[in-house]
């Protein structure tokens, strides 16, 4: 969500060559290695604040020094931050966190928390720390990524905000009690945002965990919403989940909207699903219709000149603190979780091109699940809006439905059988007699050419990594994701 990273941190005109290497704007090359440390020297500053102050409330108030529960009561910041410790390569602060989660967190409790940022912050995070645990050097329980401590708590998570989409639109409220669920008299206007940022994070939920029910609800909110777009083909900014209709009628891209697109693009991707990317495509070209009507561009730049510019604007003694008005850089007495899990890594991944988020796929680990050999780590991976990366191979390892796995096996312990039975049978009848080659015009062997040298063979070629080898039907096939070999 690079707009709302931006906007509170003053970094409109921050301008950078994104291209490593390239001259900056006073003629020299920036050095990456320099700046990596800055930011992770941000990173720290940031870091040990919030858990000298603050932990485990929330988040940190870096004037006062101190914390508050803000989204929930779940230590939000740690949970935000945990895969930016990975990639910042802290492997050992990693694994100190993942057990401290597991010890302190717990979703049980009375409080009311927002849909949107509990998933995209909590969901988000647990998920992408649990696809990074064994890279981190995590000792995995078996089974794993289809099983694991962190995946749990994250359908833990997302189980509590289920009953907010169990309106008559299928369209959840914004707010729920994790303990009660939805209050009575809740507020059924929530922003587009809001209803349309869960594909991403509840469809990998319902791959790894085997229920649809994550990945269900979040496709009826998307296309809930795509049915309620105006006569222009437009989607307002909030619209009242109990009757489908828009509140604020305002058009954009913006704030209360962006993320809504954003996951029809990544949903798309990640679940090579076409019509995600249809709405898109039909959805943004209704809004560059309407940036071409009005002409009101908004273009935003990230690059150097934002470590310093984060640095001046907003650092304090103890972390960072939001601007809370741009005029003045008056500073609000609060440090966003978004901060160490956006704002920190995205500025650090600029400047560090080898990073294993920037895998080309050259490397990648095997992992073998009770579904079959998987794949993990080869690249590509996928942010959610808060910027937890996603391993798409991942929704690829652990087998969707329990009842397709047992119609699966159903089959192919039907066609072993009958392959069995149909070797027997062609070796009783080689038995009877000796074979001999058919003769004749137009068979493949004669008796002319039985005594010519055969010809050499071309050498095996080497099999490039990532390539895909056609093998016969009998010697493997995948299905929905799951590898099964032939063993008999």
């Amino acid at each position: 969500m690079l707009f709302r990273l931006l906007v509170p941190l003053g970094l409109l005109c921050a301008r950078l060559p994104l291209h490593l290497g390239a001259p900056g704007p006073d003629g020299t090359a920036p050095d990456p290695a320099h700046y990596r440390e800055r930011v992770k020297a941000m990173f720290y500053h940031a870091y040990d604040s919030y858990l000298e102050n603050a932990f485990p409330y929330d988040e940190l108030r870096p004037l006062t020094c101190d914390g508050h529960d803000t989204w929930g009561s779940f230590s939000l910041t740690l949970i935000d931050a945990l895969d930016t410790l990975l990639i910042l390569g802290n492997v050992s602060e990693f694994q100190r966190v993942v057990e401290v989660l597991q010890d302190n967190v717990d979703f049980d409790i009375d409080v009311n928390a927002s849909v949107f940022e509990t998933n995209i912050r909590v969901v988000g995070g647990l998920l992408s720390a649990h696809l990074l645990s064994k890279k981190a050097g995590v000792k995995v329980e078996a089974g794993w990524p289809c099983s694991g401590p962190l995946l749990r708590m994250a359908e833990e998570a997302a189980r509590k905000l289920l009953p907010a989409f169990q309106t008559p639109t299928g369209m959840p409220y914004g707010t729920v009690n994790l303990l009660h669920g939805v209050n009575p008299g809740e507020t059924p206007v929530t922003c587009t945002a809001g209803i349309g940022t869960f594909i991403v994070e509840f469809a990998t939920l319902s791959s790894l965990t085997g229920d649809p029910v994550f990945e269900d609800v979040a496709r009826v909110a998307l296309m809930r919403l795509w049915e309620s777009r105006s006569d222009i083909g437009l989607v307002g900014n909030h619209i009242d989940v109990l009757t489908g209709k828009w509140v604020a009628q305002d058009a954009g891209i913006g704030a209360g909207v962006d993320s809504y697109f954003e996951y029809l693009v990544k949903g798309a991707i990640l679940l090579q699903d076409k019509k995600l990317m249809a709405m898109f495509l039909e959805l943004i070209e209704s809004a560059m219709y309407l940036y071409r009507a009005t002409g009101d561009p908004i273009l935003l730049e990230l690059g150097r000149d934002a470590v310093e510019s984060i640095e001046k604007i907003s650092k304090v003694e103890c972390g960072f603190a939001t601007i809370k008005d741009l005029r003045d850089h008056k500073l609000d007495n609060r440090m966003e979780s978004f901060f160490l899990a956006e704002t920190v890594k995205y500025l650090y991944l600029l400047f560090d091109p080898t990073n294993f988020i920037h895998n080309n796929g050259s490397t990648f680990d095997s992992v073998i699940t009770p579904y079959g050999e998987c794949i993990l780590g080869a690249g590509g991976y996928i942010f959610n809006t808060e910027a937890h990366p996603i391993d798409p191979a991942a929704l690829h390892c652990c087998q969707r439905l329990k009842e397709e796995q047992w119609e699966v096996e159903d089959l192919m312990r039907e066609f072993y059988s009958l392959k069995r039975n149909k070797s027997r049978f062609q070796r009783k009848t080689l038995s009877s007699g000796p074979w001999e080659p058919p003769t004749g015009p137009g068979t493949f062997s004669s008796s002319e050419n039985h005594d010519q040298p055969k010809e050499k063979k071309p050498a095996k070629q080497k099999v490039p990594l990532l390539s895909c080898p056609s093998q016969p039907f009998t010697s493997k096939l995948a299905l929905l994701g799951q590898v099964f070999l032939d063993s008999s």
